[in-house]
């Protein structure tokens, strides 16, 4: 009667944090936008479906008179399916797609066309100036690694069914990102103006995100993206405080050793391998409780309950970030210092400038901080067949990013006409009422807006004007179900075991959280 209470407990509390995750979903997603960096949960970590499904504390005891050492190695494969999602997640104010065109003043009051881009920031320049075209992105995400993962007891008390244990785990990943871009194009304007001084003018929208003066925040319009390499290292110890049956609890402490790669912003959705080269610490407990067993021994379910948790320190990264209140205004071009408006203004050409991106892209300290996981399972043991549901809740914390070095100012904003002129207030749309010659009148005829050259100073983009929580990834929760079908071979002088299995992950809290499957196949020895 305890044991059952004590699982009604632990079950309820699971389900109260998963309910309480979802209570703040309405306010979390509206942060999950015009993202520059998503940062996606890896796979085979501790307490992760694939990683723990079949693979236990038991694997260690079940040779008799063995050394207490058990292997398990682990075919796994993963795909997202919520491109929609994801492209509200990096597009600006959640659209799933974007019209882009050239657009201008004249005749008055111009700014007529109903666009989402403004297509001369982006260098699009044709001969004709009406290009308009629509871009979508569907991003996704596909995996393919091998997960080895060994665990060894030493200075076992077996009279008291206590001892400490020692594990070591880490995958080998294939990481492929897409962003399968595609653009319609409704007017090609007659294509580009060749032979401009100070730019080099594209045809549309394709070219544009692979254009050779952007250093960073470029879209793969034509390939996917891929990586492959180690995954973060797991190295733990443990102590078993309790290992008779029917019952078991334990408890670890560890660190994350980083061998992937980190972010380097040249493009957007770069695949990562583990982490994000992040070293970390971790601690957690397991208990498992036998609720039911027949008469002749050979069939029983147990219940399962892991805690999991991991803190991820500071490190540097290279992060994209935007103007507050102004989605993707990390790509509109920019006056990098006076002496570089001042060329535009002597009409050496009015289109020089410095593409944003390579100026609001800049090395920060990213603190990924605390997540949390939460793995619960119910086992169905008959003889040598072993079947297990489980549940998995996934908590992360919000990244917090700061400025490695002091911005340092003199990048402004410049008019769209450019000519030395700036414009502090711009949108990456082209708002007529923000692109609109503004005077001080009546008290004077004096403009305002477009700034002149003499008045470049005032036009700085200041430290505080920058929103570096669009380079972080937001806070998530996430709901994993997951199942797995296998065999266990007690009988033979070095057990074995293996199982398939299949998990979903979804998501009510943001578009920040991929939903994708995961398969996997397992085999394990003791010994």
């Amino acid at each position: 009667m305890k044991q059952n209470n004590l699982l009604v407990l632990l079950s309820l509390s699971a389900i109260t944090t998963s309910l309480l995750a979802d209570s703040l979903s309405d306010s979390t997603r509206l942060e999950a936008t015009s993202k520059t960096t998503l940062s996606i949960h890896p796979l085979f970590v501790s307490q992760s479906p694939e990683m723990v499904s079949g693979f236990r504390n038991d694997r260690n005891q079940t040779r008799e008179d063995g050394r207490g050492g058990a292997f398990q190695a682990v075919l796994f494969g993963s795909r997202t399916n919520n491109s929609c999602d994801l492209a509200r997640y990096f597009f600006p104010d959640g659209q799933e797609s974007l019209i882009a065109a050239e657009d201008t003043n004249e005749p008055s009051p111009g700014f007529t066309k109903t666009k989402n881009l403004l297509a001369q920031d982006f260098n699009v320049i044709t001969v004709n100036g009406n290009f308009e075209s629509t871009i979508k992105i569907a991003p996704q995400q596909s995996v393919i690694g091998l997960g080895l993962h060994y665990r060894q007891s030493f200075w076992k008390n077996h009279d008291r069914g206590r001892g400490f244990w020692l594990s070591v785990s880490a995958p080998i990943m294939h990481v492929k990102n897409s962003m399968n871009f595609c653009e319609t194009v409704i007017s090609d304007g007659g294509g580009a103006v060749e032979g401009l001084t100070g730019v080099v003018a594209v045809a549309n929208m394709t070219e544009a995100f692979q254009q050779e003066a952007w250093n960073f925040g470029k879209i793969a319009t034509d390939c996917s993206m891929k990586k492959t390499g180690l995954g973060d290292i797991e190295l733990k110890v443990g102590y078993e405080w309790l290992q008779h049956e029917p019952a078991h609890m334990e408890s670890y402490l560890g660190i994350v050793i980083p061998t992937g790669n980190k972010n380097e912003g040249v493009h957007v959705f770069e695949p990562i391998i583990g982490r994000g080269k992040y070293f970390g610490v971790m601690f957690g407990s397991c208990l498992g409780l036998e609720i039911w067993n027949s008469e002749e021994g050979d069939k029983n379910i147990r219940y399962e309950l892991a805690n999991h948790s991991e803190i991820l320190f500071k490190r540097e990264q290279v992060r994209s970030f935007d103007l507050k209140n102004r989605p993707w205004s990390r790509y509109l071009p920019v006056y990098i210092n006076q002496t570089q408006a001042q060329l535009a203004a002597d009409e050496v050409s009015r289109f020089i400038s410095t593409p944003g991106i390579n100026v609001f892209t800049q090395e920060v300290k990213v603190t990924p901080g605390l997540t949390h996981n939460i793995n619960t399972a119910f086992i169905l043991s008959v003889r040598k067949f072993q079947g297990e549901v489980g549940y998995n809740f996934l908590a992360k914390r919000g990244e917090k990013v700061e400025l490695n070095c002091c911005w340092q100012e003199g990048p402004a904003l410049l008019h769209f006409l450019g000519a030395g002129q700036t414009n502090p207030i711009r949108t990456i749309d082209g708002n007529k009422y923000y692109e609109q010659t503004v005077t001080n009148q009546p008290i004077s005829a004096t403009v305002l807006i477009p700034v002149q050259i003499l008045d470049y100073e005032t036009s700085f983009i200041k430290e505080t004007d920058l929103d570096l929580n669009s380079a972080a990834t937001p806070a998530l929760f996430a709901n994993t179900l997951y199942a797995t079908l296998g065999f266990h071979c007690q009988d033979r002088e070095y057990p074995l075991f293996g199982n398939f299995g299949g998990s979903y992950t979804f998501s009510k809290n943001n578009d920040a959280v991929p939903r994708r499957w995961v398969i996997w196949a397992k085999m394990g020895v003791s010994f």
